[in-house]
């Protein structure tokens, strides 16, 4: 990682022609194939890393297919800092990163093409609307047709586009992260050495966050197991302790999503002991520092 934040950057002009796509495969389900068919269609090479512990079923990959296998559960950092180095080591001087219940829509790399375009040489990450598998309505709404492009604090992981060095020369991923929070960190850091953080207002991805929950519970409630609670409320916290003083706004945002998820097992989830259990030891890992994989794992 770059010792300060005085470095300056500079990013590539983008080009199709030298991106690539990155996808972390995990316990993958049979419509993998169907989601992954438009990611095939705009990318001419798609870096699939696989963190199932013994590897997923062996299917067969279009050319523009590149398999990391990992054979254990190494994290969602590792397996992204995993494409970002495939990347710089293959020339391709961008790449997007993508989840695997994701579903690209056409017209997503011309897009985010388009605006890092206007962003270059300064670094930027672009990240796209979508439209909420679960709700059936985009996740952002845009207050007026003639925008096409809104600033955010940080993006998801899923549909970001990123100059490559720039990810590795700011030290890619946190790893002791292992898995939630990570977008959001390397976003507010990214920000800190000159990037500017962009999403596009027209939806071009369905994304499902998480399994919908019932009544009022769906609003915060997303049935994930104990073991993501953990990491969700850990390190949400080691990352509003980070920036508070920088983002206070999107900082405390973080803080009430916490509480109302906390409330929201109370209320409507089922399996409250272990769920709570772990939101409680997220909680004081959260603030005492800890970080790295869940002995669980």
């Amino acid at each position: 990682m770059v010792a300060g934040n005085s470095t300056r950057f500079t990013a590539p002009a983008p080009d199709a022609s030298r991106s690539c796509a990155v996808v972390v495969l995990f316990h993958p389900d049979h419509g993998l194939r169907e989601r992954l068919k438009q990611i095939f269609n705009q990318f001419a090479k798609v870096v699939l890393v696989d963190n199932t512990p013994g590897g997923s079923p062996s299917r067969e990959w279009p050319d523009a297919a590149h398999v990391i296998r990992n054979d254990r559960n190494l994290g969602v950092a590792v397996a992204l800092n995993q494409g970002i180095d495939f990347a710089l080591a293959n020339n391709f001087e961008w790449l997007a990163t993508f989840d695997q219940d994701s579903e690209l829509l056409s017209g997503y790399l011309e897009k985010v093409i388009s605006v890092a375009t206007r962003s270059s040489p300064c670094p930027v990450l672009v990240g796209c609307n979508y439209l909420n598998a679960d709700r059936g309505r985009a996740a952002y709404a845009v207050s007026s047709d003639a925008v096409d492009v809104m600033s955010r604090p940080t993006l998801i992981t899923s549909g970001t586009f990123m100059p490559a060095e720039f990810a590795r020369g700011i030290g890619g991923f946190r790893e002791d992260y292992f898995i939630d929070s990570v977008d959001h960190e390397f976003c507010l850091r990214a920000r800190r050495y000159g990037a500017a953080i962009l999403m596009t207002a027209q939806p071009y991805m369905r994304h499902r966050m998480g399994v919908a929950g019932v009544g009022i519970g769906r609003t915060f409630s997303l049935q994930h197991s104990p073991l993501r609670r953990y990491y969700i409320v850990r390190n949400t916290l080691a990352t509003v302790r980070k920036n508070a003083w920088r983002h206070p706004l999107w900082s405390l945002r973080q803080l009430g999503r916490l509480a109302a998820e906390g409330a929201a097992i109370v209320a409507f989830e089922s399996g409250k002991g272990p769920k709570l259990r772990a939101y409680l030891r997220g909680l004081w890992h959260g603030i005492i520092g800890r970080s790295g994989p869940h002995p669980h794992v």
